[in-house]
């Protein structure tokens, strides 16, 4: 095995280690949500919905959303976490693209209300022990897919 092998393995190994012991992301901690967004970059102010629960708002690559969070006992000790974005009425796709691109996926949902307005969701159930970071990425990896393939369905 050369050094450059042996170094980039090393390297690999230490990042998987301080993932691992990096603290795991939970609804029950909505200060531990806030940071992941914040470490990766994305400017988020944590705040409250309407009946209490935790909110963040954030924006990630030009497009606004939020996280609600849900399963919540008295505001605090949530279970779960739901990404959410809202697009006005003047979002244009017809019923059909709509129902279609709902089919053809696996983790969010679209739906209209009563107004026109479209509504995308996804959700993820973090349970006591929470999510480790990587496979955070990964569900937040599949909320910018949405994101993307939603906005481009859109004209």
């Amino acid at each position: 095995m050369s050094f450059q092998s042996l170094a980039a393995s090393a390297l690999i190994a230490v990042g998987l280690a301080s993932s691992a012991c990096a603290d795991p992301i939970k609804a029950s901690d909505p200060q531990s949500v806030l940071t992941y967004f914040q470490d990766i970059g994305a400017p988020a102010t944590l705040t409250e919905d309407s009946v209490g629960d935790p909110l963040i708002e954030l924006q990630y690559y030009g497009t606004t959303f939020a996280v609600f969070f849900y399963g919540c006992s008295d505001n605090v000790n949530c279970n779960s976490i739901q990404f959410y974005a809202g697009y006005t009425p003047e979002s244009e796709i017809s019923r059909d693209a709509l129902n279609q691109w709902n089919a053809e996926q696996r983790y969010g949902r679209v739906y209209e209300d009563a107004e026109g307005r479209k509504k995308l969701e996804y959700d993820i159930y973090t349970g006591n022990a929470g999510v480790d970071s990587a496979d955070f990425d990964e569900m937040f990896d599949i909320w910018t897919e949405l994101v993307k393939s939603f906005e481009a369905q859109m004209s």
